[in-house]
């Protein structure tokens, strides 16, 4: 799709009337998608957010010489199937049992919505619906002109069959155009957004009703009569499920007849697109030959990819595969391969782009790519109550998700680029930052344009603008900046619109099969050859590499020791720095009949501390001298290997008792093991103390009191009961022998001392004094 700059002399002097800067931008020639998503809560944001002033955050705000369609976000899904405004999301919608009610399409009140502002402009209120009278006439002829009809007490938009209260939110003459004029005169497409994270609940059953499917189907019309140029769906998540419901795998056909449903309604001419999870296993039960049919674009959310879920730290967005990963699998380039494999249309793939980091706290004093992080429970604006290690000490305005212009403002932070993921970090102290700068981005833009995919999708389009200007203020809300920045913007307009042509890969070359005995070094040689006449680097897999510098490489290969023989295979990679090839070279290892093998080396700590109820994560590692595969096991908890590391998560059982749990944590070559022991000192969650017991004080279940130094626990409701004396109050017994009580409970095998003797209670007591040879004590 080409989008140029239809900026004529007539749209020049609208845009001076309108008060917008004239300046006229190189137009992009490219024929990649830039796809922003908008949101309407955005705006409300100010200082504290990283903005300069409230209100700069709207449409006014997007340099629209960038993008090629903007995602109005979001219309949620209610009960009954029918869409309503994203600012009349149920709040509590993650509690069980919770619904979301019906409610207008577009929020009703102006004065604490951004709705009508960002869509329609700048605006001119009607507090009261015109009449027949002469004095009320240019007023009633202006309400008409703009297709608004009484409606009871409110009115309502003929055009789109929009209700609301009043005012009337008129379009002001010659004020700031709304979203959707200002992008037809920029020939920019404006789609509207449905769902997202917290308003997906109802999505599965109004696919699967057909009542509450046309509903929604009849929504959508009216969202096309406001003007919107397509539709796209964010179900989060289809097959996997999302906040507060779970999906089935009835959810993937489901989804594509929706899909097919909503083409029919919208028709040929306009778009439709949805946004889909970055994870090739969640995408597998969907027939992508019949979305692609019904669908202009599949919109990859490649970000979101580790937070504060995490137990380990990880990249929000990485390009490429990293050591450090928790997982395998989640990056741009993993997700490229999975979907081009299966014959999925380039062109209809859309990336994802983080305008935003993710920040969360470790367990380590200095933070590291791969720490553990420390999660704790957060009750989060939309999420609720959620274990969770988000850093909120240095990103609370945003619950752990920084815009990049606020993120580039903070200072003390130890920035690092990684080379494996081609993304940067930071660190400051305990704290780790995972982020897209600049470069990350072109990085990002270069990989779709050399492997033809369609375009990006930016999350969200506010997250990196710069005001260097001053504000022009329209109406008491917009505000419109005359000097604007979008550096992450910038980057992928740059590399779109550079005419770069698609870069060719390079071919290796390898030889046939090799011959090696157990434990001997052997080499041979590769070579490679580009189209493009780029500079190419070598890496092997299992092998040492040596760069001849002519397009050739020496790969060395030491056997491992065994005494059977087997095959092995190295694998050798050449890159031009943005696309690669591979080949595979079989070595034929002949054994040596005797084993010669070298036990792994564990590394663990010694002890680690939780509270009881709470769990802990024993972080791991292993070397082996032979290179052999390791696998990781435990005596206890719940084992995630990654690689020649592991974390073994154990749970503890909530407690006011201290106990010590040991978990033998073992690694092992596949003929030799080396094991650890780690001592999980597990400190008993008492509660509080009330301080000294006081015959005047209430007292309910489960307080604590200290009397004649001993620790009571009360049982029930009680006041002016003596403890030692009563039975609602329980003494505090850590499992040693203490004073003897009149006052309490002993069972068979309890100790006591009495008169500086121990005595054994041999069954149930109370009240029996320890001395009688025919009692229940039995001196030790």
């Amino acid at each position: 799709m080409y989008k140029g700059l239809k900026f004529t002399a007539v749209a020049a002097c609208v845009a001076g009337a309108l008060g917008m800067s004239a300046s006229v931008y190189a137009a992009p020639t490219h024929d990649k998608a830039v796809i922003g998503y908008l949101t309407q809560w955005e705006a409300w944001k100010g200082t504290d957010a990283g903005f300069s002033v409230k209100g700069e955050a709207t449409h006014l705000n997007v340099d629209m010489d960038i993008y090629s369609i903007l995602n109005f976000s979001f219309f949620g899904v209610a009960k009954d199937g029918s869409l309503h405004s994203g600012d009349l999301r149920n709040k509590n919608i993650y509690q069980d049992g919770s619904v979301q009610e019906p409610g207008p399409l577009l929020h009703p009140d102006v004065y604490s919505s951004w709705d009508f502002h960002i869509l329609w402009g700048e605006l001119e209120y009607i507090h009261e619906f015109p009449g027949n009278e002469p004095w009320q006439a240019d007023q009633l002829a202006k309400v008409q002109a703009q297709g608004f009809v009484k409606d009871g007490r409110g009115w309502k938009h003929a055009p789109s069959g929009v209700t609301g209260q009043m005012p009337i939110p008129l379009k002001k003459a010659g004020g700031a155009p709304g979203l959707i004029d200002l992008a037809n005169q920029k020939d920019v497409k404006v789609m509207a957004s449905i769902g997202g994270w917290s308003m997906s609940k109802h999505f599965p059953e109004m696919a699967a009703n057909p009542a509450m499917k046309e509903r929604f189907l009849a929504d959508i019309d009216r969202l096309m009569a406001l003007g919107f140029h397509g539709i796209d769906i964010d179900w989060e998540f289809p097959g996997s499920g999302g906040m507060n419901f779970t999906g089935t795998d009835v959810d993937y056909a489901n989804f594509e007849q929706l899909m097919d449903d909503i083409r029919a309604r919208i028709g040929n001419d306009k778009l439709l697109t949805a946004a889909f999870k970055a994870v090739p296993a969640a995408l597998e039960g969907y027939d992508w030959n019949r979305l692609s049919n019904s669908m202009d674009y599949f919109n990859m959310m490649t970000y979101d990819l580790n937070g504060g879920w995490s137990n380990l730290t990880g990249h929000n967005s990485p390009l490429y595969p990293y050591p450090e990963e928790e997982f395998d699998g989640l990056t741009l380039d993993d997700l490229r391969v999975w979907m081009q494999a299966r014959g999925i249309p380039s062109n209809k793939i859309n990336f994802g782009a983080a305008f935003y980091g993710r920040g969360v706290q470790t367990k380590e004093a200095t933070a590291y790519l791969g720490a553990p992080t420390d999660k704790r429970t957060v009750n989060f604006s939309v999420d609720g109550p959620t274990s969770s290690s988000v850093d909120l000490d240095n990103w609370k305005a945003f619950e752990g998700q920084p815009n990049y212009n606020y993120i580039i403002k903070q200072n003390g932070w130890e920035h690092f680029w990684d080379a494996n993921a081609e993304v940067p970090y930071a660190v400051k102290g305990k704290y780790f930052l995972s982020y897209d700068d600049e470069e990350a981005i072109r990085k990002k833009a270069e990989y779709v344009v050399n492997h033809d995919l369609g375009g990006i999708i930016v999350w969200q389009v506010h997250g990196d603008i710069q005001c260097e200007g001053t504000f022009i203020n329209h109406g008491s809300k917009l505000k419109e900046c005359t000097n604007l920045k979008s550096p992450l913007a910038q980057q992928i307009d740059n590399v779109f619109s550079a005419n770069v042509l698609p870069n060719e890969a390079p071919v290796i070359s390898v030889p046939g099969a090799q011959a090696a005995d157990s434990g001997q070094v052997i080499s041979f040689v590769v070579s490679a050859v580009d189209a493009d006449g780029d500079a190419l680097s070598f890496t092997a897999a299992g092998a040492d590499v040596v760069d001849n510098g002519d397009g050739t490489a020496t790969v060395t290969y030491k056997a491992p020791n065994t005494a059977t023989d087997l095959t092995d295979t190295v694998t050798v990679v050449v890159s031009d720095g943005r696309r690669s090839d591979s080949a595979s070279v079989t070595v034929n290892v002949t054994g040596s009949g005797v084993v010669e093998n070298t036990a792994p080396v564990l590394n663990a700590p010694a002890s680690v501390d939780v509270t009881a109820g709470d769990a802990t994560v024993i972080s791991v590692s292993a070397t082996d001298a032979d290179g052999d595969a390791l696998t990781f096991a435990a005596s206890a908890g719940v084992v995630a290997q990654n690689g020649n590391s592991a974390t073994i998560t154990v749970s503890t059982v909530d407690s006011d008792k201290d106990s010590v749990i040991s978990v033998v944590v073992s690694v092992n070559d596949g003929a030799a093991s080396a094991d650890a022991t780690v001592v999980v000192n597990v400190k008993g969650n008492a509660g509080p103390v009330n301080g000294s017991w006081d015959k005047d004080t209430i007292y309910n279940t489960g307080d604590k009191v200290t009397y004649n130094g001993v620790e009571y626990t009360a049982k029930w409701w009680t006041k002016g009961e003596t403890p030692g004396s009563s039975s609602v109050w329980e003494a505090f017994d850590d499992g040693s022998a203490q004073t003897w009580s009149a006052g309490k409970v002993y069972v068979g095998g309890d100790l006591t001392i009495h008169k500086g003797n121990t005595y054994k209670a041999k069954w149930w007591t109370k009240g029996d004094m320890p001395g009688s040879a025919w009692g229940p004590w039995e001196q030790q």
